[in-house]
């Protein structure tokens, strides 16, 4: 027998279907390949060498090579995958060896998924993994967190693909996606150190398995439409409901609602929001041998979205390799990806701070007697007459071009080297590059005093980010007996770069010239803006992990790791953070003898990890200067042309203490399987503590400092519990089925911040702040603060009686069918000291449930997600109620329609109906069906005729069915804010769509 020989063979299940991507390895080596579509491999083999069969889903083969040259290997369904290898930091792990919180996502249940964004596709997936819309916006990235909010800085998952950590997931194709798992405690996490205090999501791409060449082809379109949801009156209705507001107050109406025949009478939705059509199509190659295996793939989406003059295009190309040199010894794995990003912009008001109005807040008030075309106008769109007021939504939108452009690069090379038997040094460096270009150029218009633009204008802004990473991995596992080691030491740099430049002007000789150049500069009424910034920061990192197992009954582990940031002063520089758990196997005792019991493990650990998520050179005195600014430019001496020197201040106060922020997370969980693996699932309970919390600190105008500076200024405690159940069936009939479902409960509470009263109030809902939330200490973060209303009176006689103990009204200007406003604090009088916490926008409980079944040829998948017990402002109805715009008017208050709950109809307003109050503050809480799928695949014979492998047909709908009390659009639509969520500003909405695909296999 010769010392190397060739074995072939297949894999398939008990029921002799083949088994695709099962892994087929030379135990002790690198030596490897993987089954294809057929279940068929070929792998060269040492003589008396030891074969491992593992595939997802199914329990792990040994087979000892014998003379047989042809191997029929079938593997056990194993419900729960306790053999499954699951992607852990820097490396894999059993799962039955997991003592940590890690969670891993069905790839089938996202691949079923019509959608082109990666984090859309996780929402529901996993137990404590929140995941909100934000926006319908195509091109917008949804907000993820990890087991909710553990620190003032808000803070996003990192992602690390193919072992390289990014701060991005739009750029993935999710047809790529082979594996995606989800570090959501401390002891997990360590291993990532700073970076990981929000959680990690460990991606692993799809790669070529060895054999002939294999071709695949998806391809999916939908079709998107808006619910109509926002009721707005038209024209008639609303000259009706503003004489009566004119009326209540005793005043005359507007010459414009006089006359219901005169202006035009514009739906502004119908001229705004459109139908659009998205569609997606992959395919990819992939094939290779003993030596070297190949995946290239291309994929292409794009959605025109549901406003005008909106929507997105990506482009994705990944090309994965192996190869093997050294008799095995040397694996290389080069990885390259490119995506190209193509977005027409629209401003949806996000974040923190004074929000201004947003595109759909303004398209709200738009008056309907306002047209929207003028044909004797040079661009088409009209101007409205002085008595309605300025402003046409779909004029300023398509007479302005807002588009980004963002090149995105990524290269990774791994090489693996077997040392010595159990010993293996790990080399990887990861190059990516951010190249982004945006523009906006607007046409001239005069649309009424507040929304012109005198002249042809243009803004540029060109940016790139550039991340290097280098990590050197030791590598050992051992094993003596019963007892099981497993250690690994590595070391890491980091370095980002980020440099950009900004540019604008007022003037452009042409609205043909797409370019700066064009700008035409007449001082002083013309300027052109021109900035730019760079900035570095690095970290330096040494890491470990000890993993012990005694006969897979009793697990320990630790982690630590040391990283060293620039964006703290050298003092503190460095900081330290370790994790360690345990797991006790109950089911594998001696005295534990149930036999329909299939697994049964308690689990352990607590962990500390950093943050250091604050702007660079923070610890650093900043200077500001701007040579276009006027206010920082200084002419000196008489004479009308003079030399203006470039001017400078200030820009932020130092912090040479600030340090790291540190959250220590305890979790304790338990999981079972039962019935031969048919019950599975496990349940975990988190607390996590957080101290020394980075955030910005107000300091007096009077300072002259425009950035306030990073100090360390208190600690919030996040705690909750999450479980998961599986239960899946299969009958000899062919019908087999899956149930998934997961709950997550999380309670968040602010400690300290800064001094004994220090707060932070936000959540504007527009210019005139209206802030709607407060984050102090006892209390959940960004939780809503407000004056509650005690109802409508409904007489003179209830606001007579509403008096302070000295006989003043508490509210003197009330009126019959105004609201009621509590004096909360029984001083007789109403002021802001009245405001009370009355709600908060997190959800106190989050839910997912997969449903999969399946009957020969046919497929049916339904996926429902929701939230509760969390609260949303409804802020565009309160500017639709301030602009006479709400059908919910025609029911306002009246003596003869007293149990109305509209407040009565004024135009002045005395008792400041509008107040930001608990009247506007809805349940958000909602149930969504979220994904409905049936699938046909066609019969083997009819498609091997055809000369393809596989076709699968499938017809469905995204985002069908919604069931909430919440008033608004969407009640999943929110500010991405930390101290602004659920604050409902009118943002893109989210659409309905039906869809239809295929899956092609050659």
């Amino acid at each position: 027998m010769p010392t190397d020989w060739t074995i072939k063979g297949v894999v398939t299940d008990k029921k002799g279907n083949p088994v695709e991507a099962a892994s087929i390895s030379v135990k002790g080596s690198n030596a490897g390949t993987k089954s294809d579509q057929d279940g068929k491999f070929s792998l060269s083999v040492p003589e008396n060498s030891t074969l491992v069969i593992s595939a997802v889903g199914f329990a792990t083969r040994e087979i000892k090579v014998t003379s047989e040259k042809e191997l029929s290997i079938s593997l056990e369904a194993s419900a729960n995958d306790l053999n499954e290898v699951v992607v852990i930091g820097y490396g894999t792990q059993k799962r039955s060896a997991i003592t940590s919180a890690i969670s891993t996502v069905n790839t089938k249940n996202l691949e079923k998924q019509p959608t082109a964004n990666i984090a859309n596709m996780l929402q529901g997936q996993a137990a404590g993994v929140s995941v909100s819309t934000g926006s319908g916006n195509p091109a917008g990235s949804p907000s993820i967190q990890v087991r909710g909010f553990s620190s003032i800085n808000g803070g996003k998952p990192l992602f690390v693909v193919d072992g390289i950590p990014q701060d991005y997931s739009y750029e993935l194709n999710p047809n790529d996606v082979e594996s995606v798992s989800i570090l959501k405690d401390a002891s997990a996490g360590t291993i990532y150190g700073a970076r990981s205090a929000s959680g990690v999501i460990l991606v692993t791409t799809k790669k070529g398995k060895s054999g002939e060449p294999k071709v695949n082809f998806n391809y999916f379109v939908g079709n998107h439409k808006l619910e109509d949801k926002i009721k707005l009156l038209d024209k008639v209705s609303m000259n009706r409901v503003v004489k009566t507001a004119y009326s209540n107050d005793g005043d005359n109406a507007p010459a414009y609602a006089l006359d219901d025949n005169k202006y035009a009478n514009t739906n502004w939705k119908d001229a705004y929001f459109k139908k659009a059509t998205e569609q997606k199509y992959d395919i990819d190659v992939s094939g290779g041998n003993e030596k070297l295996n190949y995946r290239l793939s291309y994929g292409h989406w794009e959605n025109n979205g549901t406003i005008i003059n909106s929507g997105s295009k990506r482009d994705n190309i990944r090309l994965n390799s192996e190869i093997k040199l050294l008799k095995n010894r040397l694996k290389i794995t080069p990885i390259m990806s490119y995506t190209r990003f193509n977005n027409k912009n629209f401003g949806d008001v996000n974040g923190d701070g004074n929000a201004g109005y947003s595109d759909i807040m303004r398209l709200y008030e738009m008056k309907p007697h306002k047209a929207v075309y003028d044909p004797t106008t040079p661009d088409g769109f009209a101007k409205p007459p002085v008595e309605l007021g300025d402003g046409n939504p779909v004029g300023e939108r398509m007479l302005t071009d807002s588009r980004t452009s963002d090149d995105y690069f990524q290269f990774n090379l791994t090489a693996d080297l077997q040392l010595y038997k159990g010993l293996s040094y790990n080399f990887s460096v990861g190059k990516t590059i951010s190249n982004t270009f945006d523009f906006t150029q607007t046409k001239a218009y005069d649309f009424g005093a507040q929304a012109f633009n005198e002249n042809n204008s243009r803004a540029e802004t060109r940016a790139r980010v550039d991340y290097t990473v280098m990590v050197h991995l030791l590598n050992y596992e051992r094993s003596f007996g019963d007892h099981n080691f497993k250690a690994m030491y590595g070391f890491s740099r980091d370095k980002w770069t980020r440099a950009g430049t900004i540019a604008s002007g007022n003037k452009l000789s042409s609205p043909l010239i797409e370019s700066l150049r064009g700008l035409i500069i007449e001082y002083p009424t013309d300027f052109v803006r021109v900035g730019g910034y760079n900035s570095t920061n690095t970290m330096q990192s040494y890491f470990g992990r000890l993993s012990y197992n005694y006969d897979e009954k009793y697990f320990l582990q630790a982690n630590y790791r040391r990283d060293g940031s620039s964006r703290f002063a050298p003092d503190y520089r460095y900081g330290n953070f370790w994790g360690i758990s345990g797991g006790w196997a109950l089911n594998k005792e001696k005295f534990f003898n149930v036999p329909w019991v299939d697994e049964l493990k308690i689990r352990g650990s607590y962990g500390e990890l950093g943050n250091q998520e604050i702007g660079d050179f923070r610890f650093l005195n900043q200077i500001f200067l701007q040579g276009s600014s006027p206010f920082l430019n200084y002419p000196f001496g008489g004479k009308t042309s003079q030399q203006v020197f470039i001017g400078a201040i200030s820009a932020e106060l130092a912090n040479q203490a600030i340090r790291w922020e540190t959250s220590g997370t305890a979790n304790y969980g338990i999981n079972f399987s039962v019935l031969n693996n048919k019950f599975s699932g496990s349940f975990d309970y988190f607390q996590t503590r957080t101290r020394n919390m980075l955030a910005v600190t107000p300091v007096p105008p009077s300072s002259g400092v425009t950035i306030n500076p990073t100090t360390n200024i208190g600690s919030m405690e996040n705690q909750g519990w999450e479980m998961s159940l599986t239960y899946r069936q299969s009958y000899p009939s062919g019908f087999n089925f899956d149930v998934t479902g997961n709950l997550t409960h999380t309670k968040n509470k602010v400690l300290k911040l800064g001094s004994d009263d220090g707060r932070i109030i936000d959540g504007a809902v527009d210019f005139e702040n209206r802030y709607t939330t407060l984050t102090t200490a006892g209390q959940t973060l960004g939780a809503f603060y407000m004056f509650k209303n005690g109802g409508i009176f409904q007489n003179q006689a209830e606001i007579d009686a509403y008096k302070n103990k000295d006989g003043q009204l508490i509210q003197p200007n009330a009126k019959p069918g105004d609201l009621k406003f509590l004096d909360t604090n029984n001083d007789g009088q109403l002021t802001d000291d009245d405001k009370v916490i009355v709600g908060s926008p997190l959800p106190k409980f989050e839910f997912g449930l997969n449903i999969n079944a399946s009957y020969k040829n046919f497929d049916f998948t339904i996926f429902l997600n929701g939230k509760g017990g969390l609260k949303m402002y409804n802020g565009a109805k309160m500017f639709m109620y301030r602009q006479y715009r709400s059908t919910d008017l025609e029911n306002a208050w009246t003596p003869q329609n007293a149990k109305s709950n509209i407040y009565r109809l004024s135009n002045n307003d005395e008792n400041q109906n509008q107040r930001v109050s608990d009247y506007f503050l809805e349940d958000a809480s909602f149930i969504r069906l979220r994904n409905i799928q049936l699938g046909y695949t066609l019969p083997n014979d009819l498609v091997r005729k055809a000369y393809l492998n596989r076709v699968r047909v499938y017809v469905g709908a995204y985002n069908l069915l919604t069931i909430t009390n919440y008033d608004g659009f969407d009640p999943d639509l929110t500010s991405t804010g930390v101290f602004s969520r659920g604050v409902d500003r009118g943002y893109y909405p989210l659409s309905r769509s039906f869809v239809a695909g295929v899956n092609i296999g050659f």
